[in-house]
């Protein structure tokens, strides 16, 4: 019985201790689309002329636009520096966070 109950202990404590021992949580597109509100506004509803919005953005244009940034294709005052910290899953993350936001949102 004390082995069983050692065993399932050893197994609880795995469970908390393997994703602290380098599994990394699922990408959020949330908390990434979070570092773009200072400049496009909370939840990306920029009321601006010169940023554009991105809440309702549709996904396809927003990761080609971002990895346009990121591979210096498409030139911009700090988008060029900001897209190259996310790779093609984290801009896919953001991408879907975004396009599920209605375009209508206000700050």
């Amino acid at each position: 019985m004390s082995k069983i109950v050692g065993i399932s202990a050893i197994g609880i404590f795995a469970g908390f201790v393997a994703p602290a021992m380098g599994q990394t949580p699922p990408i959020s597109g949330a908390m990434l689309g979070n570092t773009c509100a200072g400049c496009h506004g909370t939840f990306g509803a920029a009321e601006s002329t010169k940023i554009p919005p991105l809440a309702g953005a549709v996904e396809a244009h927003f990761m080609a636009t971002t990895m346009a940034y990121r591979d210096g294709s498409r030139v911009g005052t700090i988008m060029n520096r900001v897209a190259r910290a996310y790779s093609d899953d984290e801009i896919a993350a953001m991408a879907a966070f975004f396009a599920a936001l209605p375009s209508d949102i206000s700050e």
